[in-house]
């Protein structure tokens, strides 16, 4: 009976992969042209400021529009569907992007950011409730494998793509590039892609037995889940990726590697590249991992991988160890990122699946805010191998946290204890 039900959910996981190959495409745009201004962000930043710090605030100031954003498109996807908000996102995004090609003052690049991080945070939560909607906990972590190797293609071609811009025609320009590819997206899910909201959620039919003040409401969410041991131990889980993506990789990691070690920005992109790519090759393997024997036997070796990659660079500046600290979060990124929204959509409820995620997302988003302010701070204050150690020290505790707290929400461990 068990390896039948595993063989209807294999079967069921690659009919609904092939119907989603336009999400996918759209996942693979989004990395295409995010991958390219990753780099160009921090250095735009910190060419016209000349302060590592400047660049930190940049990203923290900007990471702030996720947190109003987030909830409420989980509100909205749950009362008007998820494509709307998944179109307005990236039409968002883009709009900034084409805004910051024009520009050539920090004040107003700042302001534009912040403006496309809203349309970012839109987008990542009514794409990831959408996700939510069309898995299961059976398939949901090979199905988020495929999606993460989609955006891994995105984030190969885009730091290289990227790169080769700003080499002949210029920083700026790699902006432009971003916006096109998110108006692409624009016309992908506009014409390829299908509502996902439950229909119960479209359109529910009140119960003249239930009061009003007790029916569902697509306007309130149930903040108990959020009080748990095993949110606590992924909040821990969810500022050790701030601390890779926005502490690091978008602000400090470019300086560190231009100023320190003295690459050039292509072949920082060359190198931001083949880390996607690593993480790509573990992408579905480890979805496997994660949906057969549980979400923590593979995040807690990921958030492992993470702190090895910091604690290299806090070891050296040479190019050598760089290369290694870059593969090393290429793996582990590609296996944290994917087990971790696995995760928190097996504990998002049906009723209410936007709101929930919504709420996720400030979550995550808080993080996104302090954290470069703290790596941008200790950098410039005691080092890069003093903010290094200490992103590497929170990683792994991070690991130990979801080790020890978490509770498993798939594979045999949930099986068996149930």
């Amino acid at each position: 009976m068990n390896t039948q039900q595993h063989e209807q959910d294999d079967t069921w996981s690659m009919r609904q992969v092939l119907r989603a190959l336009p999400l996918f495409l759209v996942f693979f745009m989004w990395s295409f042209g995010s991958g390219g201004i990753q780099l160009a962000r921090p250095l735009f930043a910190f060419q016209i400021t000349e302060s590592i710090f400047l660049v930190a605030v940049m990203v923290s100031v900007t990471g702030a529009g996720r947190i109003v954003a987030g909830p409420l498109t989980g509100f909205l996807t749950d009362r008007f569907g998820r494509k709307p908000l998944v179109v307005f996102g990236a039409g968002l995004r883009g709009v900034g992007s084409a805004g910051q090609f024009l520009v050539d003052d920090y004040l107003t690049f700042i302001i534009l950011e912040f403006i496309a991080q809203a349309g970012v945070a839109i987008f990542i939560t009514s794409v990831t409730v959408l996700v939510s909607d069309v898995t299961t906990r059976e398939n949901r972590g090979r199905f988020l494998a495929v999606r993460t190797l989609s955006g891994r293609f995105g984030q190969v071609a885009g730091p290289v793509t990227g790169g080769v811009i700003i080499s002949l025609l210029s920083l700026r320009a790699v902006f432009l590039f971003d916006s096109i590819t998110k108006f692409g997206i624009v016309l992908v899910v506009l014409l390829l892609i299908r509502e996902s909201r439950p229909v119960g959620d479209r359109a529910r039919t009140p119960d003249p037995g239930v009061s009003r003040s007790s029916r569902p409401s697509a306007f309130r969410i149930d903040l108990t889940p959020f009080a748990s041991l095993t949110f606590l131990a992924l909040g821990a889980s969810t500022i050790a990726g701030a601390l890779l993506q926005q502490g690091i990789t978008y602000a400090v990691l470019p300086v560190f590697a231009t100023e320190q070690v003295g690459v050039t920005a292509s072949g920082l992109g060359a190198l931001v590249s083949l880390a996607a790519l690593l993480g790509m090759l573990v992408a579905y393997p480890n979805g496997m991992v994660s949906d057969r024997f549980g979400r923590k036997y593979s995040l807690v070796p990921g958030l492992l991988l993470l702190a090895l990659g910091a604690f290299l660079l806090a070891a050296s500046p040479a190019y050598a160890v760089l290369v290694l600290a870059m593969f090393a979060f290429g793996a582990g990124e590609g296996v944290t990122m994917g087990t971790t929204q696995a995760f928190v959509m097996d504990l998002a409820p049906v009723e209410g699946r936007g709101a929930f995620l919504g709420m996720w997302t400030t979550v995550r988003s808080v993080p996104s805010v302090l954290v470069p302010l703290v790596i941008g701070g200790l950098y410039a204050g005691f080092g890069p191998a003093t903010a290094f150690a200490a992103a590497g020290a929170w990683l792994a505790l991070s690991a130990l946290l979801v080790l020890t707290l978490a509770k498993e929400s798939a594979g045999r461990s949930r099986r068996s204890v149930s």
